[in-house]
């Protein structure tokens, strides 16, 4: 297979953890997840604000926008969103220095005008990087900064550790490639790892020749009588047969979708927080295939067959080659012809006559985790789920190919013409093309469309947006998504994608290069066009347990399950066997309603079901499934392994056995499917000893240098990416460059100390990509690592299970980001502004536990920009859910209600970090500052690791302690999850708890919430002093000048000792190079009374 960049391994020289480190790494499993300064699950760094907020000066004051798109003409609105996008682009090709404020102006929002022509869940995407306006530019900040890392980094190469200057001799280069780095292709390698033995010695050589529902008893008994429950199935399902499939109607094309449930999903899954993905709304109840990035996905078998004969959007199976690209209806054009042709979407949907019929998809790789327990191939683990019936709207190919001049027939030749299609998408390997003959695009009984709808509403992004190719009875990877460009030609597509997937090859191909791969990947029956004959068992659903009590005369069990074939032929006969195959049960079939297209016709699945005996399913070795087609062809008993993993369609098999779990009065049968897809391992059946094998050889060898998870942290970008697998240490810097899946899908792991790197790499990769892991290798993680490792994936499963189905009236979520809307933006000061956001859909109820944090994410072209805050609004949780005498405590009753939850509101506090001719000023605050009333931002939580629920109780990683004097040592921003502690200490009854903060700023105007403070300083009645510290204050300051040090924290808190604890949260040199310390001399423990919020 050829690449365009070698696969080449370059590992930089890095020594391990030194011996003092590993001894002094703290054991991670026996504190908390707040520990200050080092990452938690949402990624956030306990008891420190985000660098924007310890930066440079805030730069001079701009004007918020309060721009409103509604208030010109659309003509007006098209007109000055083109002209200002113009003038960004060409400000951007000059090399100006541009910054956020400049690209939310030049980058309007076109679903706040035109909402209509999006899918549901559509997200504002800001079309650049926050890397790539803050520090990649030359923005004379960045040029100092890199001029004293350069220094920095030269005296350090210098020296050795002890400070000792080295000879030029010794101060070498220690980026190198790695001399062991293996540039072999595939086949090469594997030959010489003993795989050469592939060829069959008769081949000649050059020189010779060549459960349903319990029915009515009496009838049923009565029939027993006479025959076998097998023999009753049967009849009743053939006299079924007769009358239901002479009543199926054709479908006229002109039909809608009668799927219109389970489209309501607008949150975001936070596993697409650090993808280009970060902007789509994506389904809970689908199973990722390929980790967090690109999406490849299926629904949970039983969600899927549930969803009924036309499947849910948000239930059909996903597969994408790399990010989504976000297009918009407004700008997006489709080339036919090289040009002859230009069509905007409008022109798409108003000049061509649609059609709108059900279709099944299925991925050509659907069953591959099957064919992997045999030998693993180079496709991830589909399971079953890899398939999908919807209505797709929009007009014919054919109709588009006349009015770009296209004729009918071959070319003049004689020759076979193509029609090609190319997608908008930017995969690893090049542009997304492919083709089809031109005969059967034009036949105008294939039904080949552009659809720009899905079950009767705009595409999901994921689903091709805004228009894609479909052509019915054909795999899904020949249904080109996000469609740029069709053409035809007088030879067959020669790109990446057309010749390098979506074929089956014989067995004895393994690889993909080498001279026997290339002559079989452009053979031309090699490759995968109609979908082929498949059916698969759905219930009994995987891991389902059915009591013994159960099998009892008459009673019965309803088998089901779905079928599909290719090219437009009917399912025809569809059969269970419970005996291996000696015997077989006719099954009663269940089409969508109106199936038939141009009188014969069948484009969608099918469901079927087949009532047996409870006795005879105990008595059953196996349930095993086979379909038959218009030829009379059937599915072959046993799987056909390619290395592709492509079309596997063999008899699927359920097996069940006999289970009595401690907590079980009866034995259960406990049925288990083949395998569950992904990463799952619940099935039937194991890996290979061929597999076996292969996994011990993986697993083996690494260096002896060791790793602590603070070493590891610091490399998580993308110029210096180490990712930990298996407990080994890899910096996987330079196979970002050519990593088949894309750059995203290594960056979202780039120094994350979690089990999910491991899992994901193992279940798509093969021996090949673990050999290329192994030349990454540079160590080892601690044994403290590892056990954290261990903790944070238990403790993280079992937040997720807490959390799945959670919501209510609660707005947070801790694994999805919900969108909210800005209402309100109010100026405090030159810099300092209050925001209002709305919650969806008349929700009341933030949810969020006094000290916790939300974050707030928007959505940018790489990944999405996030930062944590705490709301000044609720500061106290709804009264409908608490004793509301206990929120009062002196304060006035308007007072405590414009505090509390339930508002349907909350508000946000935030400095902004104007951009100045030195810099670009800070991200979020500016578009933040900029973006227009009734924009939506995401939010998510709560996050953090401490709670206040009044009367001194803490509640701290889950465990609860009490303190009755508080320090808080606050800085910049810093100051707000203090704020909250504050208020709700001093406003609730019966508290007694006493607080001191020491509040650190530059200048008087830095000073957040200063009213707010001084006024509950007033009505404390001696429980809250508050000390402000400036670094740059006025002539006028009377208060505490300089920087926070130890005599300022002595002078202004209470000592260590009983009942006293610190609570932390500033810019980072503040925290960890100065209160830190301080606090530790004093006498204060971290974990025991001292903690990052």
């Amino acid at each position: 297979m050829p690449h365009d960049l070698p696969w080449r391994v370059q590992v930089r020289d890095h020594p391990g953890s030194s011996a003092q480190d590993i001894h002094d790494e703290p054991e991670w499993t026996g504190g908390h997840q707040h520990r200050i300064g080092f990452k938690n699950r949402q990624d956030r760094l306990p008891g420190l604000t985000h660098d924007e907020d310890a930066g440079e000066d805030p730069g001079s004051t701009l004007s918020s926008s309060t721009s409103d798109p509604n208030s010109v003409t659309e003509e007006e609105f098209d007109e000055e969103a083109k002209r200002d996008l113009e003038q960004l682009e060409n400000r951007q090709e000059r090399g100006d220095l541009v910054n956020f404020r400049d690209i939310i102006s030049g980058e309007k929002d076109f679903h706040l005008r035109y909402p209509e022509n999006r899918s549901l869940g559509w997200r504002y995407v800001l079309d650049c990087t926050e890397d790539g306006v803050k520090n990649k530019p030359k923005w004379p900040a960045n040029i100092k900064k890199r001029k004293k890392q350069d220094e920095a980094q030269k005296a350090k190469d210098s020296h050795t550790a002890d400070g000792v200057e080295m000879e030029d001799d010794q101060n070498g280069n220690k980026q190198t490639q790695n001399e062991d780095s293996d540039a072999r292709e595939e086949s090469d390698w594997k030959r010489s790892q003993g795989e050469n033995g592939k060829h069959n010695e008769a081949y000649a050589a050059d020189d010779e020749q060549g459960g349903g529902d319990e029915k009515q008893k009496s009838e049923y008994d009565k029939l027993l009588e006479r025959y076998t429950p097998q023999e009753i199935a049967l009849l009743r399902t053939l006299q079924h047969e007769k009358d239901y499939r002479k009543q199926l109607k054709s479908n006229d094309g002109k039909r809608k979708s009668p799927q219109t449930h389970n489209r309501s999903e607008i949150s975001i899954d936070v596993q697409d927080n650090f993808s280009p993905d970060n902007w789509l709304p994506r389904s809970e109840d689908l199973i990722r295939l390929t980790g967090k990035h690109p999406l490849n996905a299926e629904a949970m078998l039983t969600k899927l067959f549930e969803g009924g004969l036309i499947t849910p959007n948000e239930l059909h199976y996903v597969r994408n080659h790399g990010a989504v690209p976000r297009l918009l209806w407004e700008y997006h054009e489709l080339d036919v012809e090289d040009g002859k042709l230009v069509l905007s979407m409008d022109d798409l949907k108003e000049k061509f006559e649609p059609i709108n019929i059900p279709v099944s998809l299925a991925c050509d790789g659907n069953r591959r985790k099957e064919l992997n327990m045999i030998k693993k191939s180079k496709g991830f683990n589909w399971g079953s789920g890899a398939t999908g019936c919807v209505y797709w709207k929009g007009p014919l190919l054919r109709d588009v190919l006349l009015a770009a001049g296209v004729k009918e027939g071959k070319s003049t030749g004689g020759s076979e013409r193509w029609v090609n299609f190319q997608g908008a998408d930017e995969p690893s390997e090049g542009k997304y093309e492919t083709c089809i003959p031109l005969d059967y695009a034009m036949d105008p009984t294939n039904d080949v469309m552009l659809a720009y709808e899905m079950n009767d509403v705009p595409l999901p992004p994921d689903h091709g947006y805004p228009v894609r190719l479909i052509i019915p009875g054909y795999v899904g990877g020949r249904c080109v998504k996000w469609l740029k460009k069709v053409w035809v030609t007088d030879h067959e597509n020669t790109s990446h994608y057309h010749i390098w997937d979506n074929r089956v090859l014989p067995s004895f191909i393994t690889e993909k290069d080498g001279e026997f791969a290339d002559a079989m990947f452009n053979h031309p029956d090699t490759a995968c066009n109609e979908q082929n004959l498949n059916s698969v068992v759905v219930k009994p659903a995987q891991g389902e347990k059915l009591p013994l009590t159960d099998t009892r005369k008459g009673k019965t069990y309803r088998v089901e399950g779905y079928a599909y074939d290719g090219g437009g032929h009917e399912v025809q006969r569809v059969e269970v066997s419970l005996d291996g195959g000696e015997t077989w049960l006719y099954c009663i079939r269940r089409f969508p309603n109106y199936p038939i297209r141009h009188g014969n016709k069948f484009w969608t699945w099918l469901h079927w079901y087949v009532d047996v005996s409870m006795v005879h399913l105990l008595q059953a070795k196996s349930i095993s499934v086979r379909a038959w087609n218009v030829f009379k062809n059937t599915q072959p008993e046993n799987p056909a392994w390619n290395t592709m993993g492509m079309m596997n369609n063999c008899w699927y098999v359920i097996k069940s056995s006999i289970v009595q779990g401690e907590d079980e009065q009866v034995p259960h049968m406990l049925f288990r499917h083949p395998v569950e897809p992904g990463t799952g391992n619940g099935g039937w059946m194991q890996p290979s000893e061929e597999n076996k094998i292969a996994s011990a050889k993986q697993e083996a060898g690494a260096p002896e240098k060791q790793f602590t998870r603070q070493e590891i942290e610091k490399h998580d970008k993308e110029d210096d990416c180490w990712i930990v697998v298996g407990g080994k240490v890899y910096d996987a810097t330079s196979v970002l460059a050519w990593h088949p899946g894309g750059k995203a899908a290594i960056i979202g792991h780039a120094g994350k100390v979690h089990q999910e790197t491991s899992d994901e790499f193992e279940s798509i990769h093969d021996g090949y990509a673990y050999q290329k892991l192994k030349e990454c290798v540079l160590g080892v993680v601690t044994q403290k690592a590892a056990s954290f490792m261990k903790a944070n994936a238990e403790a993280a499963a079992k937040e997720k299970a807490e959390s799945q189905g959670k919501g209510g009236d609660v707005v947070l979520q801790k694994n999805r980001w919900v969108p909210v809307k800005l209402r309100e933006r109010k100026e405090l000061s030159e810099d300092t502004r209050c925001f209002t956001f709305g919650l969806p859909d008349g929700m009341k109820d933030l949810g969020l536990g006094t000290c916790q944090h939300i974050q707030l994410g928007f959505h940018m072209e790489d990944k999405m920009l996030i930062r944590s805050y705490t709301p000044t609004r609720p500061l106290l949780p709804d009264p409908k859910d608490h004793d509301q005498s206990s929120q009062q405590n002196g304060a006035s009753d308007g007072e405590v209600r414009a505090m509390q939850d339930g508002a349907g509101t909350f508000e946000l506090v935030v400095k902004t970090y104007f951009p100045s001719a030195e810099q670009p000023g800070g991200a979020m605050s500016n578009i933040l500052d900029c973006i227009p009333i009734g924009e939506e931002v995401e939010v998510r939580g709560p996050t953090g690791e401490i709670t206040y629920s009044g009367n001194g109780v803490f509640d701290i990683s889950g465990q609860e302690m009490k303190f009755t004097k508080i320090n808080l040592v606050l800085g910049g921003s810093g100051l707000t999850p203090g704020y909250a502690l504050i208020a709700r200490a001093l406003l609730g009854a019966g508290e007694e708890m006493q607080v001191r903060v020491i509040d650190a700023n530059k200048s008087e105007a830095d000073i957040l919430l200063r009213d707010e403070l001084d006024h509950f300083v007033q009505e404390s009645k001696g429980r809250l002093k508050v000390a402000h510290v400036l670094s740059h204050p006025s002539e006028k300051w009377e208060g505490i000048k300089g920087h926070v040090n130890a005599d300022i924290i002595r002078d202004n808190l209470f000592p260590p000792g009983e009942g006293s604890a610190c609570f932390l949260c500033g810019p980072p040199a503040m925290i960890q190079k100065a209160a830190l310390p301080a606090l530790r001399d004093w006498g204060f423990e971290e974990d025991k009374d001292v903690f990052g919020f």
